[in-house]
């Protein structure tokens, strides 16, 4: 009983069981209310179109604006489109060609293209590719209700244009009618194929979770590196400045990224992740993402100490929702979507689909994460400065209280 007790005097024990009460909540109430209604938001996809039919195509692209299922963008070069699909900005593709009208009257095969950027996460994909589908079916029926109108306006008064008088006319027009209601009706013919192209497409399902393995897995080890960093700061303050022990931890931070990411990198090639991107550009990136989560795990900890590590908790659960690695951002609701632009795991998904994928805008995402950095920087320095005029206040008013 006395060890009991003994135990429960230690601080440690009271906060481990605290960070595991804690992880518990962070993640329930976190991942539910992240990912609650996702379905409901899927009009947030964005789907582009190329036009080059004035004439069928025009009524295609009016009942896909007239469902309102997603964010409908128009361009008018097909190469501008393909470049915002490569980079992520709309989600599918869609390709009308042009002269379909004539083409079906010749009983030629008309096909849509539906180009779709698997350098995505994995729901939107199979989302994507269930909506060309459904659109396709849905475009066939608009075009057969098209193609049947103008057979009933045309074909039977040009079939009773050859009666010797007008009583002949009427009686055969009307058969004729009759005759292509019937055929019609009993006739389902889909004239336009759906032509389903995969951009970007890799080989396996493993490589699909590597976005979220390598940002996951980078997290925790920045996480667990800035609390035992931070424990033996503690036992180093007697020692060394504040300002001394700063910076001297943002150099092991360095090469601590460095170091890791090398065996991040070598493991990945180990296990024949294929890449876009050479050795360097891959080690170089996954180095700069490390060293941002190091940046802001650092700051929990520094400013709490040891309970820091439930913010750090709070803030895995929460990259991992509004990163997208697991449920596409547009799905998600505004906050978690919003709150995904300011942490650096959104772009270490984003970069890791085009590292391994192609396509995105890499520089992009590198840009974000080195402001991120510096903001973090800027805020750990901000948090020591003023710690160090706190500990002259406390050291000038002992000196007037002795």
């Amino acid at each position: 009983m006395k060890v009991l007790q003994n135990f429960f005097k230690e601080k440690e024990t009271l906060l481990g069981i605290a960070a595991a009460i804690a992880f518990q909540l962070i993640f329930v109430v976190v991942w539910l209310t992240g990912y609650d209604g996702v379905y409901d938001r899927t009009d947030q996809f964005s789907i582009g179109i190329v036009n080059d039919d004035q004439e069928l195509g025009e009524e295609i692209v009016k009942e896909i604006k007239d469902r309102d299922l997603f964010q409908i963008k128009e361009y008018k070069q097909y190469t501008e489109a393909i470049q915002e699909l490569d980079e992520r900005n709309v989600n599918m593709l869609i390709h009308i060609p042009d002269n379909m009208m004539k083409q079906l009257q010749n009983n030629e095969t008309v096909s849509i293209d539906y180009f779709i950027n698997q350098s995505a996460p994995t729901l939107t994909k199979q989302m994507m590719e269930k909506a060309a589908n459904t659109l396709n079916s849905q475009v066939n029926r608009q075009v057969r209700e098209t193609i049947d109108a103008q057979i009933a306006e045309n074909i039977p008064p040009m079939v009773a244009a050859e009666a010797p008088n007008e009583e002949m006319k009427a009686i055969i027009e009307e058969v004729a009618s009759q005759v292509v209601d019937l055929v019609q009706e009993n006739t389902q013919v889909n004239p336009l194929k759906a032509n389903i192209e995969k951009t970007n497409e890799k080989e396996g399902f493993a490589i699909t979770m590597v976005p979220l393995l390598i940002v996951l897995a980078s997290y925790i080890s920045a996480m667990l590196i800035s609390q035992y960093l931070q424990i033996t700061n503690g036992r180093l303050k007697q020692e060394h400045g504040r300002f001394s022990l700063f910076f001297g931890r943002q150099i092991i931070n360095i090469l601590l990224a460095l170091g890791i990411s090398l065996l991040t990198v070598c493991l990945m090639y180990l296990f024949n992740i294929e890449l876009d991107y050479n050795f360097m550009a891959l080690w170089g990136f996954q180095a700069i993402l490390l060293f941002s989560f190091l940046a802001i795990s650092q700051l929990f900890v520094m400013l709490f100490g040891n309970p820091g590590m439930i913010f750090n908790i709070a803030l895995t659960a929460t990259q991992l929702v509004s990163s997208g690695a697991i449920v596409p951002r547009e799905l998600l609701p505004s906050f978690y979507f919003e709150l995904g632009k300011l942490l650096p795991a959104t772009y270490g998904v984003n970069s890791y689909f085009s590292l391994i994928y192609g396509g995105g805008n890499l520089g992009s995402d590198l840009k974000h994460l080195a402001i991120i950095i510096v903001v973090l920087l800027g805020l750990a320095l901000t948090i020591q400065i003023l710690f160090s005029i706190w500990d002259r206040f406390k050291t000038q008013k002992a000196t007037v209280n002795s």
